[in-house]
């Protein structure tokens, strides 16, 4: 497993990095043994949020990426710790969800590369994510949108053809959006 750091706007010392990848390493190291050694690629992003610590850890697994972010007042290594035990929740969670349901993991292919920037517009477009769309039950998407930790998530649902949205509520429930 290989592990990169992004620390962009981060006063975090070269030992104390060093430390967080060995951390890393031995945590996550039972759950890839079988993969090759570059086969898996754990991001890990630290920065220094007004006196606090944020760590994000993005993770590859069972064909979903999975992703957790912590913050702490103390240390970035105190960070660590407490995404590395969700991290541990969510693959426990997804594991257990695919092997349920005998699904099929989801490969997922590189975004592809934008060939040139648009002309600026009125609004401007600070980010953009692109991704494969596969066809997927809606009950798939609303598992991919909460493995991925986000709050809506787009797909092509392969019942109706179309392209959709589901959402998670305020009452924690769910809501789907699509055109017609």
């Amino acid at each position: 497993m290989l592990v990169h750091f992004n620390t962009k706007n981060s006063t975090v010392d070269g030992n104390t990095l060093n430390v967080m990848e060995s951390k890393a390493l031995k945590r996550f190291a039972r759950y890839f043994a079988n993969e090759a050694e570059d086969a898996t690629v754990l991001s890990i992003k630290v920065a220094d949020k007004k006196f606090r610590f944020k760590v994000e850890l993005t993770l590859p697994y069972y064909g979903f990426v999975l992703r957790t972010e912590t913050y702490d007042d103390v240390s970035p290594i105190a960070a660590l710790d407490k995404s590395m035990d969700a991290m541990e929740r969510r693959m426990s969670k997804s594991k257990t969800k695919i092997q349920n349901k005998k699904h099929q993991p989801i490969e997922l292919a590189p975004p592809p590369v934008p060939e040139e920037e648009a002309d600026p517009a009125v609004y401007p477009v600070v980010r953009i994510k692109s991704y494969e769309m596969k066809p997927m039950s809606v009950q798939d998407a609303i598992l991919y949108m909460n493995n991925l930790g986000h709050s809506f998530y787009t797909f092509l649902n392969e019942e109706s053809g179309k392209i959709s949205t589901v959402y998670r509520r305020n009452e924690d429930d769910y809501g789907m959006i699509e055109p017609l």
